[in-house]
């Protein structure tokens, strides 16, 4: 069985959620340096119905859920600080990367309700992952039953084409 539409539509799949990640990370305000935003690839198989979205970037889980086990990165966090040009008053950077590196080891990072203060006080900042399926799953489901609605029907009336062959 050939799954051509299938795959291309798969292909549309993985563009359409690696654009939702992108969208939902910078909606929730989590886009310092935006390297975890561009890590994201699509991982397909030729022969295969499986596409996944892949990042090389390992804090993506804990971008995603704070309250995930880890060591803080002290040269991760302060490249942060510096990307969101924090600044104390008389202390440099570094000082406050260690304080916030102390902070997170101790406390880990706030996950619900952790949030950043807007009009109305309603930006979401964790789960991006879960928000971006929530959002794409109609899109998502649409494609690929599109795809195989056209692969089936097309396998069917190859057969139908077939039987008629050995009919006559």
């Amino acid at each position: 069985m050939r799954w051509t539409n299938t795959h291309k539509k798969l292909n549309i799949v993985g563009n359409l959620i690696i654009k939702g990640l992108q969208d939902t990370l910078k909606l929730q305000k989590h886009n310092a340096t935006g390297r975890l935003s561009n890590s994201f690839k699509k991982d397909m198989k030729s022969n295969s119905l499986i596409m996944n979205v892949i990042t090389n970037r390992k804090y993506w889980r804990i971008v995603n859920n704070g309250k995930a086990a880890f060591k803080p990165n002290l040269g991760e966090i302060y490249k942060w600080v510096v990307a969101k040009g924090i600044k104390g008053s008389g202390i440099g950077q570094m000082v406050i990367a260690k304080r916030i590196a102390k902070k997170i080891q101790e406390k880990g990072i706030p996950s619900k309700p952790y949030v950043v203060w807007t009009e109305g006080n309603n930006l979401k900042r964790t789960n991006f992952a879960g928000v971006t399926k929530e959002k794409k799953k109609k899109q998502v489901v649409n494609h690929i039953m599109g795809g195989v609605i056209s692969d089936v029907a097309k396998m069917i009336r190859s057969q139908i084409n077939k039987n008629k062959i050995a009919q006559k």
